[in-house]
C-alpha cells in the first residue's frame, strides 16, 4: 500500500469503529456510506494527514479484509429456493445473454428505477425497480441525522470526521442511505431470492442491497465492472463472491486477505461480444474519407484538456491520419472539429465496432485499454494523475504518458512501422495475467458459478 491507501483505510476503519452502533433495520449505516466521496469532500486531505499509526496498522496489508468483516452483519447462508436477482447498475451484462445464465422464469432484472422505461429489456424475465420499494422515511432520516451528530460530537479532533466539510457531506448521504436500506429490506421481504448478482457493492444502493441479503443468508456475486485502476471501487469484498477478469485482480484480492476461491476468474459477459458481435460494415463508419490510417481517441468524461492537445498535434503532424473520437458526456467541446474532413465524432457507435475499424487507440486509464489490447490494438495511455491508483497500467504492455508530444511521437512511429500480425501477439501477451483464456466464455463461467451456488 502507498501512503494514500494507508491513510484511506486507516480513516475508514476509524469511521466504522466510531459509528458501529449507528444502525437501522439491523444494518450499520456506516457500512452503507460512499466513503470515498466523503474523503474527497476535504481538499488535499491525503497530504494533510500525518498519522504514523496508520502506516503501522497496514504493515501487513492482508489484514484489511479481516478487520472489515468484524463490522459486517452476522451471516449464515440459507438454502433459498427463489429467483436469481440481477441488479442492473454497472452490471453491464448484454441483455440477450440473460437467457444463458438462468431460466427467464426464474430471473428478476432489478433496475434502480423503471418508471421511465419504454420497453422490457429482457422479455420473459420479471422486471422490477428498487426505488419503487421505498417508503416515506422522512421521520427516520431526521432521527438518524440526530444520532449521527451526537456520535460525531465525540470526535471533534479527528482528522476526518472532526471536519465540518465531512459532516456536511455525510448528512447529504443519510436520506439516500435510509431510503435504500428501506427499499432493499422491502424488496427482499416481497421477492423470494436464491441469489443476487451485482455489478458493484461500493455505492449506497448496492451496499444496502448486499447487506440486506447477507442478513437473510442470501448469497451474492459481484462482477468486476471495469479495470481495477483504483482498489477503492472494489475493496473491501462485501459480496460472497467477487468475480474478476484475471490473475492480476485475483492476486490483488489475495494480498488483501481474501481467499482465492472467493475471487473466481470469470471475466465478464460483455467481453464475450468481442467474439459474438458482428461489427458494423466499414461503409457505415466511413462518412467523409477513405483514409487508410485511423486512430481512435477515447474522450474522458471530465478531463478534456489532454485529448484536445493530442488532436491539435495529430492534425498538424499527421496529414494522412484520420481521427475517430468517441465522445463522452460534455463532448460538445469537440464540436469545433465537426466539419473537419479528417475528424469523425461518434457518440452511439459500439466500442467494438470502432475497434474493428481503427489501427491504434489513445485512451485515458480505463477498461477500454484492456478491451483494445484483447482485440489486438496498439494502445497509448495518458495518465489521469489521481491518488491511490494501482500499478495496473504499469503491468499491461502499454506505454503511459503525461506529455502529449511524446505520445504523438510514439504513435506516429508505430503507425509508420506497424505490422498487422502483431495484433494477435499483443492479445496473447495480455491474456495470461489480465483475462480468462481465449477458449473460455465468460457467460458460461458465470452460469457455472450461479448453478453451483443454487444447487
Amino acid at each position: 500500500m502507498n501512503t494514500f491507501e494507508k491513510n484511506y483505510w486507516g480513516l475508514y476503519m476509524d469511521f466504522l469503529a466510531a459509528f458501529k452502533d449507528w444502525d437501522y433495520q439491523g444494518i450499520s449505516l456506516s457500512l452503507c456510506t460512499h466513503f470515498y466521496s466523503l474523503v474527497q469532500s476535504i481538499p488535499n486531505l491525503e497530504k494533510s494527514i500525518i498519522k504514523p499509526s496508520y502506516s503501522k496498522l497496514w504493515a501487513d496489508k492482508s489484514v484489511l479484509q479481516g478487520r472489515f468483516e468484524t463490522y459486517l452483519p452476522a451471516y449464515q447462508r440459507q438454502i433459498c429456493r427463489g429467483k436469481v436477482i440481477y441488479y442492473d447498475k454497472l452490471l453491464r451484462i448484454p441483455y440477450p445473454f440473460y437467457k444463458e445464465l438462468s431460466p427467464l422464469t426464474e430471473t428478476v432484472l432489478l433496475k434502480p428505477e423503471v418508471t421511465n422505461m419504454i420497453a422490457h429489456p429482457v422479455p420473459g424475465a420479471t422486471l422490477r425497480g428498487l426505488k419503487q420499494y421505498g417508503k416515506d422515511v422522512d421521520g427516520q432520516v431526521r432521527k438518524q441525522e440526530k444520532r449521527f451528530t451526537k456520535i460525531a460530537g465525540a470526535y471533534k479532533s479527528h482528522p476526518l470526521f472532526g471536519k465540518r466539510q465531512f459532516l456536511t457531506a455525510m448528512k447529504k448521504q443519510i436520506a439516500k442511505i435510509i431510503h435504500f436500506v428501506e427499499a432493499s429490506e422491502s424488496f427482499l421481504m416481497k421477492e423470494e431470492a436464491s441469489l443476487i448478482v451485482l455489478g458493484e457493492t461500493n455505492s449506497i444502493d448496492t451496499r444496502a442491497l448486499t447487506l440486506s441479503a447477507r442478513k437473510r443468508g442470501i448469497p451474492t456475486i459481484c462482477l468486476q465492472h471495469g479495470a481495477m485502476v483504483s482498489s477503492f471501487g472494489y475493496l473491501p469484498k462485501v459480496a460472497d463472491y467477487q468475480g474478476v477478469y484475471g490473475r492480476y485482480e485475483q492476486t490483488l484480492f489475495e494480498k488483501r486477505g481474501i481467499d482465492r476461491e472467493l475471487v473466481p476468474m470469470i471475466g465478464h459477459p460483455r467481453f464475450d461480444e468481442m467474439v459474438t458481435r458482428k461489427p458494423l460494415p466499414p461503409s457505415q463508419l466511413d462518412r467523409k474519407t477513405k483514409a487508410e490510417k485511423k486512430v481512435l481517441l477515447i474522450d474522458h468524461h471530465t478531463d478534456k484538456a489532454m485529448i484536445h492537445r493530442v488532436i491539435k498535434l495529430l492534425l498538424k503532424d499527421a496529414p494522412d491520419l484520420d481521427l475517430v473520437i468517441k465522445v463522452q458526456k460534455g463532448g460538445g467541446t469537440f464540436d469545433m472539429y465537426a466539419k473537419h474532413k479528417r475528424v469523425h465524432l461518434v457518440r452511439r457507435v459500439h466500442l467494438y465496432d470502432l475497434l474493428a475499424y481503427v489501427d491504434a487507440v489513445i485512451s485515458y486509464e480505463s477498461t477500454v485499454v484492456l478491451e483494445s489490447l484483447l482485440l489486438g490494438k496498439k494502445t497509448f495511455v495518458w495518465n489521469l494523475n489521481q491518488s491511490g491508483l494501482t500499478d495496473y497500467f504499469n503491468q499491461l504492455p502499454v506505454s503511459t504518458y503525461q506529455k502529449e508530444d511524446l505520445l504523438v511521437h510514439d504513435l506516429l512511429t508505430f503507425m509508420n512501422e506497424r505490422n498487422p500480425s502483431d495484433g494477435d501477439k499483443l492479445s496473447k501477451q495480455v491474456r495470461p495475467n489480465f483475462y480468462i483464456p481465449s477458449n473460455q466464455k465468460s457467460t458460461l463461467l458465470l452460469k457455472a458459478l450461479i448453478d453451483s451456488i443454487r444447487d
